[in-house]
């Protein structure tokens, strides 16, 4: 049996012991051992495993129950869905508004996270983003975006500890040209970048604040060049502000 296949197994096997405590309660080694024709040592790794990480507990008789860990994780799953959701309707809004890509992403670590992404049907402009992408913070307009509302304190732990690809020769890949840029966006509310993941696309992205008042998400529109420029350019950002105020007012409402 190969090493994958090894793995594989042991995670198929604490899947079905994580199943049997979700629909039975709390259940003890033999107990599960019994229903999943594991042997005994099999299940006391498994439960071992997942006590160590906080999804299990041991009660008094010896039992084993799952935590709230796992409601805990269900229901960011949940959150982040229905907020993409929500946001669904006017990022395709914003999308046809602009004639151009509209992303809606969040912010997860050091990176952004895609959650939505809206392309015109006359857009023949492809970009490579797609749903559940992860890219660095400091890389994208969107995140940088995020990055502006944060203290630079903060915007600097950040910078530290990402993993920066040098993707166009426009890539930011200094610390002080980021801070530098951090001014501008802070004085503005728009950030932006400017062929520096993709050659030929400028991208110009904004922060959306959550009930809290933190700026988890943003929105960006994504475009060619020669198509994000002057007045076009200021049309795109107006629309931009409209639609921050629209997917605010629904964020900030969540609690």
């Amino acid at each position: 049996m190969s090493m994958g296949r090894e793995t594989l197994q042991s995670v198929e096997r604490t899947f079905q012991v994580m199943e049997l405590l979700a629909e039975r309660g709390a259940m003890g080694v033999r107990e599960l051992s019994q229903e999943t024709d594991f042997h005994t040592t099999v299940v006391h790794r498994i439960l071992g495993t997942l006590t160590e990480l906080g999804y299990a507990s041991q009660e008094r008789d010896g039992k084993y129950y799952l935590t709230y860990k796992i409601l805990a994780m269900g229901n960011q799953i949940q959150m982040r869905n229905d907020v993409a959701q929500l946001v669904q309707p006017f990022l395709k809004e914003l999308s046809e508004q602009c004639r151009e890509t509209a992303h809606f992403v969040e912010r997860a670590g050091t990176n952004i996270r895609y959650l939505g992404k809206v392309t015109p049907t006359a857009n023949m402009f492809a970009t490579g983003s797609y749903v559940g992408m992860e890219l660095p913070l400091a890389g994208t307009a969107a995140g940088k975006a995020i990055l502006a509302k944060l203290p630079l304190a903060e915007v600097e732990d950040i910078w530290d500890k990402s993993q920066i690809v040098r993707y166009t020769p426009n890539t930011i890949c200094t610390k002080e040209r980021l801070l530098e840029e951090m001014k501008e966006i802070r004085n503005t509310g728009f950030a932006y970048d400017r062929e520096e993941r993709e050659m030929g696309l400028i991208c110009v992205g904004t922060a959306i604040l959550d009930y809290q008042g933190i700026s988890r998400y943003a929105i960006s529109i994504s475009g060619p060049v020669a198509r994000m420029q002057g007045e076009r350019l200021d049309e795109i950002r107006k629309n931009m502000e409209d639609a921050r105020c629209k997917i605010e007012g629904i964020v900030g409402k969540r609690s």
